[in-house]
């Protein structure tokens, strides 16, 4: 039977510095859909009147520069957090084209990282920065709705009792009928979908080509009202294609989408605890080093049934090898140049980090006897009498100090940092890190 509790009580529960309202509703939880509704808010409401959620976010979000028109844009994010940020430069090349205000969502909890609620892209990225150099104005969803971060399970098992109508054109075949929906988003902000079928979409909703699905949300009028000129919404950005899409999608969205100077500075200290000092001769914080990317978990999957891990994913051996091409082409250069004034000066190979999720024993005895360094986010473990057990890793915490989201942002951001990178080619992560190393910083970065 459900709780006799309201959705104030619920929201103050899981948030207590959270007061949304002074409504009460004496109606048992899953007969209260319209208080719950009016309590928590609509989301087109919010867009209409343009109040944001909560107020004090909401000079923030006015230095955006929000444009006169009220129009907006959004979509389902999908798949693991790499792939949602593919999601998120398409959707954003849309609502650049289209003339809207891009809604972002929270980078959503997917099969790596099973939680209730995302956190907002702008804890990682410098979201004003972006809009500037863009020219694409923003929104995050926290700004057009609020709900609980940490709520009960009499919501989350009935969350769709409170849910409002999100419409949203079907694409990809994503949402055709309400059917084949697999994101974490719309439990978060209680939206149930409501697929749209527009007549100008002869694919049926199954569109993947990016020019068509445009011109499907530019021509599409379902009807005249100000809901329908003021939102628009696809389904799944993911799964849009077209002969420059990657190219624009990089050069006008991801090369703009920088992390905030909060992430930096983490990612600062963790370089201080791994790595050496640098010498005094130079002026940088941190000495070069060479950054790993070894995919490993879920890719063996992509194995074919029956073939030899060897033959399908890239072995250490021969990340080794390229580390060692690396160094001889450094030892070259550094002997080329040798002076009398530098004739002293010892070379030494280069720290190597490496950011991984392989598990197996056996691979990770191979990182140690090659002297790389792991970034194991962590907790140091204590014996039976309290004191820290030994370990070849330093553990940094960042797990349980910061939660499931941290540990992966932190390692995208040190995957740009490296001046060196040696990435997977079949991993998005490693692609993103490849242009970003070499955009922003002009590193040497290789996919293998």
């Amino acid at each position: 039977m459900a709780s006799m509790m309201t959705i104030t009580q619920l929201l103050t529960r899981s948030n207590p510095a959270l007061q949304p309202s002074t409504l009460h509703w004496p109606l048992p939880i899953l007969t209260a859909t319209a208080p719950a509704q009016e309590e928590m808010g609509s989301f087109l409401k919010t867009l209409e009147t343009r109040t944001w959620w909560p107020a004090p976010h909401r000079e923030e979000v006015a230095a955006r520069r929000l444009p006169a028109t009220n129009k907006f844009f959004s979509y389902l994010p999908m798949g693991g957090g790499n792939n949602q940020f593919t999601s998120l430069q398409r959707a954003a090349l849309l609502a650049k084209d289209l003339g809207r205000t891009l809604i972002i969502p929270p980078i959503s909890p997917n099969s790596h990282i099973k939680v209730w609620a995302g956190p907002r892209y702008s804890e990682f990225y410098d979201l004003e920065s972006f809009s500037a150099q863009s020219g694409i104005p923003v929104l995050e969803w926290h700004d057009v709705k609020q709900t609980p971060e940490n709520p009960p399970s009499s919501l989350t098992h009935h969350w769709n009792n409170f849910g409002e109508d999100f419409p949203c054109i079907a694409n990809g075949g994503i949402g055709v009928e309400n059917k084949h929906l697999y994101d974490h988003f719309r439990p978060q902000f209680l939206m149930n979908f409501k697929s749209i079928a527009p007549a100008e979409d002869t694919t049926k909703g199954k569109a993947v080509e990016y020019s068509f699905a445009r011109d499907v949300l530019l021509k599409d009028r379902q009807d005249e009202s100000a809901t329908d000129t003021m939102w628009k919404c696809l389904s799944c950005p993911y799964f849009l294609n077209g002969p420059d899409l990657n190219d624009r999608a990089w050069k006008e969205i991801g090369l703009h989408m920088k992390f905030n100077a909060k992430i930096e500075a983490m990612v600062d200290e963790i370089l201080d605890t791994l790595l050496p000092r640098p010498t005094a001769s130079t002026t940088r914080r941190h000495p070069e080093f060479i950054i790993v990317h070894l995919r490993r978990g879920d890719i063996v999957t992509k194995c074919k049934p029956g073939q030899d891990e060897k033959e399908c994913l890239v072995q250490i051996e021969e990340i080794a090898e390229k580390v060692d091409g690396i160094e001889k082409q450094r030892r070259t250069k550094a002997l080329a140049g040798t002076t009398e004034q530098n004739a002293d000066v010892v070379f030494e190979r280069l720290p190597v980090l490496v950011t991984t999720n392989e598990k197996r024993p056996e691979e990770l005895e191979k990182l140690e006897k090659l002297g790389w360094i792991m970034l194991d986010h962590g907790d140091a473990e204590k014996d039976e009498h309290g004191q820290v057990k030994p370990s070849t890793t330093k553990k940094l915490g960042t797990m349980t100090a910061l939660g499931p989201f941290y540990p992966p942002m932190l390692d995208a951001v040190l995957l740009t940092r490296g001046d060196y990178l040696i990435g997977m080619s079949n991993s998005r992560m490693s692609q993103l890190a490849a242009q970003r190393g070499a955009a922003w910083y002009g590193h040497s970065t290789m996919l293998m």
